[in-house]
């Protein structure tokens, strides 16, 4: 090599290294990102789908038959039994298995959710590099693809996310097919994206809001939750210049950003941002002095009929809600969105990362024609959802949303009211005239019931008066609750006091707006027999002095 050369390449290669390690300096989680890197896992990278064979011994089996998970209760305490898991040659013994799910629970003797703890009974023991695992039964997940679609998308999103993959089980000799694997949230996880495990991380899976006593799954203080407290005095703070200066100190903004706008685009109505809120873990990077939020159950995603949603629906997660309600707040989110539409939420890019995945899973499904048919099948309803899901986030985004506009008198007529109801206590609804008067009914199923008609508006800071005609029919005075009969009320807010009178009422419902927010009016009917009739042309939104 000519001495120019050699020079040339030697500063070259000098500058590769300054810059390598500027970056790692710089890049707040270097260290996790180079650990990545240099273990690849073939779960979660070559996409293997190991056949797991899981032993329990008749004594550990009764033990899982006396544990019952009901939807909506306490969760009991969950005790682990001792198993034998086989991968091919490699046995694993002693491993620390217990059922797990809420909604989707089965008893072992069905098809079970598992989790499955490789070291807490020896250590150090661990399955292709992780110490902790979930097998879930994916019973609302036809594809089979939803958990490892969401979550690799939110990590190449910046959003730090648990990994999921896919083996084949059998329990006790018995087949119980197609399984998603997905990588336990503790301590382990935590050191692939932060510089620091010591913090909090609280799981937020039972329907549980920030400002409950959330479970503390690891964490070197964790009788010590002021950092959640601080957060959600922040996400309350109604003044939204304070709010917004509170939450950039305490919060990951952007990575938060990109957390909600990802539940949003991917229409995870069961998590936190939109959802109970539900499905979520919350860190706190004691490196930072910074909350992070972390997606879980990822499992039901651009639901039938859901794909519609808007890209500013009601947030009933307090930190989302405190953040886009401010003007800087919902200015960098719907930035955001746009850019992740146009990117890594694209039609073509979405429909490419589950033609990836789905060729590793059949490729591990081989040759069981019957279950590749079937897994086929959820996949092709998964990229039909996201065809439809994309075009309308394209259609929205070319038609941005304007605040809505008052007349004189500070009065406007709400319009576009669609039905919703929900799963466990469903009602119908329906539009019909009476009297050339257009009414929207909600009509009880014969059970304890919730039905409404809904209409999403974007308001500015300011006080507001709902106010519109209602009436309740078929109600027995004898046999009502206190809550039975009609409300007008916004979403996300208390239950006002129903009326159960059959007279046409006018009703009012006074609220506040603190910074800028799309807030959903409600028209609410609730009863176990009856109806409820709403007057759509005597609604009227007054915005108060």
């Amino acid at each position: 090599m000519e001495p120019s050369t050699f020079s040339t390449g030697r500063r070259m290669g000098n500058v590769l290294l300054v810059a390598i390690v500027l970056f790692c300096a710089c890049n707040r989680r270097g260290n996790a990102l180079a650990q990545k890197v240099a273990q690849p896992d073939s779960l979660f990278v070559t996409r293997e789908v190991p056949k797991l064979s899981i032993e329990i011994s008749e004594e550990g089996m009764e033990v899982l038959r006396g544990y019952r998970q009901v939807w909506r209760q306490p969760r009991p305490e969950r005790i682990d039994v001792k198993a034998t898991v086989r991968e091919g040659t490699k046995v694993y013994k002693d491993v620390a298995v217990h059922l797990k799910g809420s909604y989707t629970f089965q008893p072992i003797d069905a098809r079970p959710s598992l989790t499955l703890n490789f070291e807490k009974f020896v250590k150090g023991q661990q399955f292709h590099g992780l110490t902790k695992l979930h097998l879930n039964n994916t019973v609302q997940d036809p594809s089979y693809l939803s958990e490892a679609f969401a979550r690799d998308l939110f990590n190449d999103i910046g959003v730090p996310t648990p990994r999921a993959g896919h083996a084949l089980v059998t329990l006790n000799g018995r087949a119980m097919g197609l399984y998603v694997l997905v990588e336990g949230a503790n301590k382990q996880f935590l050191a692939r994206h932060f510089q620091s495990t010591e913090g909090n991380l609280y799981d937020g899976d039972n329907g549980a809001e920030i400002t409950a006593e959330l479970d503390v799954d690891s964490g070197k203080n964790r009788e010590d939750r002021s950092e959640l407290d601080q957060l959600a005095e922040a996400a309350e703070e109604p003044d939204s210049a304070k709010r917004w200066a509170r939450l950039e100190q305490l919060l990951d903004v952007d990575e938060f950003l990109s957390f909600i706008a990802g539940e949003v685009l991917l229409v995870h109505w069961d998590g936190y941002g939109t959802g109970g809120p539900n499905n979520y873990r919350v860190f706190h990077d004691a490196s930072r002095g910074k909350i992070a939020f972390i997606p879980q159950g990822l499992d039901q995603l651009l639901r039938s009929g859901a794909t519609a949603q808007k890209l500013t629906p009601h947030f009933t997660g307090v930190v989302a809600r405190g953040l886009v309600t401010t003007p800087e707040g919902r200015r960098r989110y719907l930035a955001r969105v746009s850019s992740l539409a146009a990117k890594e939420f694209s039609r073509e890019a979405l429909l490419a990362r589950v033609d990836r995945l789905a060729v590793s899973v059949r490729a591990g499904l081989a040759p069981d024609r019957q279950l590749i048919e079937r897994f086929d099948g959820g996949v092709n309803y998964l990229k039909s959802a996201i065809a439809a899901r994309t075009e309308v986030v394209a259609r929205i985004l070319s038609q941005p949303s304007r605040p809505i506009t008052f007349d004189a008198s500070n009065t406007a007529t709400p319009a576009n009211w669609q039905f919703k109801t929900g799963n466990t206590r469903p009602a119908s609804g329906r539009k019909l005239v009476i009297d050339n008067r257009e009414v929207l009914q909600v009509q009880s199923r014969g059970t304890e019931t919730v039905g409404s008609w809904r209409t999403l508006l974007l308001l500015e800071d300011g006080r507001y008066e709902f106010t519109g005609r209602a009436r309740a029919e078929g109600i027995d005075a004898a046999e009502a609750t206190g809550t039975d009969g009609v409300i007008l009320r916004i979403s996300g807010e208390k239950f006002p006091k129903s009326n159960a009178s059959p007279e046409w009422t006018t009703l009012s419902y006074e609220f506040e707006v603190h910074g800028i927010e799309d807030v959903e009016l409600v028209c609410e009917f609730r009863g176990s027999q009856g109806t409820g009739s709403f007057d759509p042309g005597s609604m009227r939104l007054i915005r108060k002095p």
